[in-house]
């Protein structure tokens, strides 16, 4: 059964039926839902959490989908000792120079005003917006014109204007195209991927384009639409940017995906899925469910990893959210060239679906964090006070700190309820008939540990190695403090190609491997850029270093491999030019109860 709530869980009046209806039913606690009426609800993360729960039908959420919870009371986190803090802060605009961003020329700065001041930025008090699915939009006239009128004003104004579509567009090169150093450095970026930052910085960078679009339409209730792109009837491409006569529409994409209802597939690489589209769509849903499933107990699973001011060598790490996101990216921009515009970093904010995409990322977020009982996800500073720059809906440049948007009311908008089917029941996992045809009818192969040596992976000859686990038959209290994870180091990719490979788990026979490479896991994405060497042609540039990890602990329950000392592990790379340096097992702690 899929669930129907409100994503944002804020005076959701659903919710209160729910729990007038069901109160007779089996019931799981889920902290950080209330039936207080109405739904303007400025409190702090601290005081939703202490609100009275909502008692919901445990057979319609996480039992079907998630798995049922061990516990779920949030406490504190105890902080390790810190020599110095660091969070991410604001570059010196002044210093702003050529990105890596070869499709714009490497040139996506925006003009510099000296005389421009900083200020704090003062949120909003407008009532609460509510953004809607972009497919249940596209028959409501009124709200398209406004949107589309709102777009067209922001392209009309001057080039040099902060406002202008360009320039926010630019915003997006800027910040992730290496455009700026950090604070007090000269050859550290400032990079808002691949780690604890992607989210936030995403959310405020949207919340400021929706509020100057309302401005330029004198509408306060405006809003962005979300690609819902988690349920079936969303998962195509928007109707409301095909129109070619509309300023929503950018020619730069891959016609074959946007046209004729074909079905975005979430593991995209460059080669179309020869699947069903029911079959696409049952695989995109299982990766959503998997996505929150595994992570749900450690945060940085789900967001990326830390990333502190002055880090230089810090191997880029993000959460399994950037990467379902990367996918959508690239199957939207154009299959060829440097893949704008969606492709490409540094244009894929000229095409106004991006905000769309985002705004279904940004819910996501929203989502997940309700699913923890709205719990801070880094109690730590380096976080909670990393600091952005941007231009606000009266022209004043603002900047504001990741500690004040993680309640999305505070910025004033929230999302329409729909169904999220990926929290029912899905049947992601191979059927025990077809793992045991698998090895029955073909040959077992004998796999060895990965070794000290960097491997290349290989598109036609997967990597199977075999890993030990750190403890097997791992008790509930356990596994309340610990999660099992995957672990992957020293991946090695070409700046500026795209690469992708999807992680496989299996349980060995012996040393022996079956043909079949068992549960997926997750991926390892990596967009492209890279930047123009003095010839005119794309630099092949250095490698940098990544790493992955994934969490198994509740795929282990799925696939009763509790009692497996070892695991086969699999890497398959589906596109680009990789190496890694390991594959390993860990326990790591969890940052809330909430283990599933």
């Amino acid at each position: 059964m899929s669930l129907l709530l409100n994503s944002s869980f804020t005076g959701a009046s659903s919710a209160c039926l729910l729990h007038r209806e069901r109160s007779r039913r089996r019931r799981l606690r889920v902290p950080g839902v209330t039936c207080r009426q109405g739904s303007n609800d400025d409190r702090s993360d601290a005081a939703r959490q202490k609100q009275s729960p909502l008692l919901l039908d445990r057979r319609d959420i996480l039992l079907g989908g998630l798995g049922g919870l061990y516990g779920v009371t949030a406490g504190p986190k105890v902080l390790g000792p810190k020599v110095l803090a660091a969070p991410i802060m604001p570059p010196d605009l002044s210093k702003c120079h050529d990105a890596k961003a070869p499709a714009l020329h490497d040139h996506c700065c925006p003009p510099y005003d000296p005389s421009e001041t900083i200020s704090e930025y003062g949120f909003p008090a407008t009532p609460l917006r509510v953004r809607r699915p972009a497919h249940l939009v596209k028959d409501d006239q009124e709200y398209l014109d406004k949107y589309k009128e709102a777009v067209r004003r922001m392209k009309n104004l001057p080039a040099e204007h902060p406002w202008n579509y360009y320039q926010q567009a630019n915003i997006h090169c800027q910040y992730c195209n290496d455009a700026y150093y950090q604070q007090n450095t000269d050859d550290v970026p400032v990079q808002v991927h691949f780690s604890w930052i992607f989210l936030p910085w995403h959310r405020y960078y949207l919340h400021f384009y929706e509020r100057i679009l309302g401005k330029l339409i004198d509408d306060d209730t405006f809003t962005i639409p979300f690609w819902n792109w988690d349920t079936k009837e969303g998962m195509t491409f928007p109707a409301i940017f095909q129109d070619a006569s509309s300023p929503l529409y950018d020619p730069k994409r891959d016609q074959r995906h946007v046209k004729d209802g074909a079905i975005l597939d979430l593991k995209y690489a460059y080669t179309d899925n020869p699947a069903s589209d029911s079959e696409i769509i049952r695989e995109n849903l299982c990766f959503i469910q998997k996505t929150f499933k595994y992570s749900l107990s450690l945060a940085e699973l789900f967001m990326g990893d830390p990333v502190r001011a002055g880090e230089k060598e810090i191997q880029e790490a993000n959460g399994q959210l950037e990467v379902i996101h990367n996918a959508a990216h690239m199957w939207v921009g154009e299959p060829d060239g440097y893949k704008e515009d969606m492709g490409d970093f540094s244009t894929a904010a000229r095409d106004s679906v991006f905000y769309c995409h985002h705004s279904n990322v940004d819910r996501m977020w929203d989502i997940y964090r309700n699913l923890r009982g709205n719990q801070v996800e880094f109690e730590d500073k380096d976080w909670l006070d990393s600091t952005f720059l941007f231009h606000d809906e009266n022209e004043q440049l603002v900047k504001v700190k990741i500690g004040d948007c993680l309640n999305p009311t505070k910025l004033r908008y929230t999302f329409e309820q729909v169904p999220l089917p990926w929290l029912g029941k899905i049947n992601c996992q191979k059927t025990a008939e077809t793992k045991s045809k698998a090895t029955t009818e073909l040959s077992l192969t004998r796999v060895g540990e990965f070794g000290t040596t960097p491997q290349a992976l290989d598109a036609s000859n997967p990597l199977r190695v075999i890993v030990a686990r750190p403890k097997k038959n791992r008790k509930k209290k356990e596994k309340q403090e610990k999660v099992e994870v995957i672990q992957i180091k020293d991946i090695k990719v070409t700046t500026n190609e795209t690469a992708r490979f999807d992680v496989y788990v299996a349980v060995p026979y012996g040393d022996l491997a079956g043909p079949d490479y068992g549960e997926f896991v997750g991926s390892f994405v990596r967009l492209a850029h890279g930047k123009k060497g003095s010839d005119g042609t794309q630099e092949q540039g250095a490698k940098k270093k990544g790493k992955l990890k994934l969490g198994i602990t509740a795929l282990l329950e799925d696939i009763d491999a509790e009692d497996a000392d070892k695991l086969v592990v699999t890497l398959v790379l589906r596109t680009g030019s990789v190496t890694v340096g390991g594959v390993s097992i860990k326990l790591l702690q969890t940052d809330t109860p909430a283990v599933i």
